[in-house]
């Protein structure tokens, strides 16, 4: 019977100190107010966020992994505040991503309304009581909170939720705090609005963020530094765009064109990674992430240059032909006339 072969070791990149946040307790979440009765909840990877008012939380967003431990949170923070109190009323706001929460099994509540954008709409769910267009103001327990959507971004429907009292923002997907986006730039539905969505998170005057992801919150200064990187990530893109010829007869010499999957992904991989170079090199100290993504992100926004923004130079796939190469006159192809 044979060996089975030791596997190679993978190289695990270090992470910047920057990129951590609290630890998780042992109980499998960590709940923390921020400000003026607003919390929120992680468990390493997601995060939401709950508003407590008076007789009256506000729970904005509950992914998947978070839905339980969300209704937990909150009846202990209650609890602790006030442990005479009734059965709040709970009022539901969906930011763009599907929720997993306060369904009728939960029962908790002596009322349910849901406030999400027009441009999100969850089949699988209960439709809200409550949509906006563009903007939407709550006033509920003493808290105020607005509901803004500046137009596609990652998903459609992605909205800010701001708590102007305690300078709070929220915005899922968009900005990581000490990390560069997720894979594919954090697989947004659209690259432009992502990339706008920097500008317009710091339109906002606020001083903590609730992004949705990872275990820490979110400054403005974080936004700043993934602004930054996004923009080198789009420079190293158009870099990409103007290697591109080179790299396609790379690809010819190297692999061929008989598979051509093989032979265009060979073209914009070398494109892309000698493009993303220097932008790992120098980023590499201040966000975590960047050896993994970095050259994933330039690919991703290399197609979107070329198809969203219709930047130059344009890819010409094909190598040209012998008659082109040598400044041949153009000539038509054969046809069969006989018929």
């Amino acid at each position: 019977m044979a060996q089975q072969q030791p596997s190679t070791p993978i190289e695990v990149p270090e992470v910047p100190p920057g990129a951590f946040g609290p630890k998780v307790p042992s109980c499998g979440y960590l709940v923390e107010e921020i400000k003026g009765g607003v919390y929120w909840v992680t468990e390493g990877g997601y995060q939401c966020a709950f508003v407590v008012g008076d007789n009256e939380v506000i729970a904005i967003d509950a992914p998947p992994t978070l839905g339980g431990l969300v209704t937990r949170a909150i009846r202990d923070v209650r609890t602790s505040r006030s442990p005479t109190s009734c059965t709040p009323t709970i009022t539901v706001i969906t930011s763009g991503r599907p929720i997993n929460f306060l369904t009728t099994r939960s029962g908790s509540a002596r009322k349910r309304r849901t406030h999400c954008s027009t441009n999100w709409v969850d089949p699988a769910r209960r439709p809200p009581d409550v949509t906006f267009k563009d903007a939407h103001r709550l006033e509920v327990g003493g808290q105020v909170l607005e509901l803004v959507y500046k137009g596609n971004n990652h998903a459609p429907g992605n909205s800010f939720i701001y708590m102007p009292q305690h300078k709070i923002l929220m915005l899922v997907d968009v900005i990581y705090p000490g990390w560069v986006p997720f894979a594919n730039i954090a697989m947004s539905k659209h690259i432009p609005g992502f990339m706008d969505h920097h500008d317009h998170t710091l339109a906002f005057d606020f001083e903590t963020m609730i992004t949705g992801h990872l275990n820490r919150l979110g400054t403005r200064e974080d936004v700043l530094t993934q602004r930054e990187y996004m923009h080198d990530i789009r420079d190293a893109a158009q870099h990409a765009l103007e290697l591109t010829e080179v790299k396609r007869d790379l690809s010819r010499d190297l692999v061929g064109m008989e598979n051509i999957y093989v032979y265009f992904k060979t073209m914009y991989d070398a494109a892309s990674a000698e493009a993303a170079q220097p932008l790992i090199e120098k980023w590499r100290p201040r966000l975590g992430g960047v050896d993994t993504f970095a050259v994933n992100h330039t690919f991703i926004m290399y197609q979107s240059l070329r198809l969203d923004l219709n930047r130059e130079p344009y890819v010409v796939f094909f190598p040209p032909t012998e008659d082109d190469a040598v400044g041949g006159e153009a000539h038509e192809c054969a046809h069969d006339h006989s018929h």
